[in-house]
């Protein structure tokens, strides 16, 4: 069997596969990527990605919104920058260090680290969402309503 399509084709064709960072199943940090606070994790080890469309999702509870990352940065956990671990929910190092060692228990300072940002949170559970009593719509108009 002949190849018709020249490797140059074939390259060109070829797309990144669907990205996928997963999202630990507490309410207020997947409330916070709803409402579009939480733009940031912080991940033991260099990973591969790259910036482009991802599925933040939680394999424990049944949620998934799409988003674009926008930065990908390799470092050591202290290199973090403080507006970094600010943005993902930390006062400061030593509470950085101890919240990642609760993910990834043999994480030290010196522990390669990938800092992922992201933007533009979208999908079912974005455009169904009220913000103000921080839950599905047709659960706070069943609220509302007294139901």
């Amino acid at each position: 069997m002949v190849n018709l399509i020249s490797p140059k084709v074939v390259a060109k064709q070829l797309k990144w596969p669907l990205q996928a960072l997963l999202i630990a199943p507490d309410q207020k940090m997947r409330t916070a990527i709803l409402e579009k606070i939480k733009k940031i994790t912080i991940r033991e080890g260099h990973r591969d990605y790259h910036p482009g469309l991802v599925m933040l999702c939680c394999h424990l509870v049944s949620w998934a919104v799409m988003a674009d990352i926008v930065e990908v940065k390799h470092c050591t956990l202290i290199d973090v920058t403080i507006e970094e671990y600010r943005a993902d929910g930390f006062e400061n190092k030593a509470e950085l260090a101890s919240g990642m060692k609760k993910f990834y228990p043999n994480m030290n300072l010196d522990s390669p680290v990938t800092v992922i940002r992201w933007e533009n949170v979208r999908g079912y559970l974005v455009d169904n969402w009220d913000s103000e009593l921080h839950m599905p719509k047709d659960l706070a108009q069943d609220l509302r309503a007294g139901r």
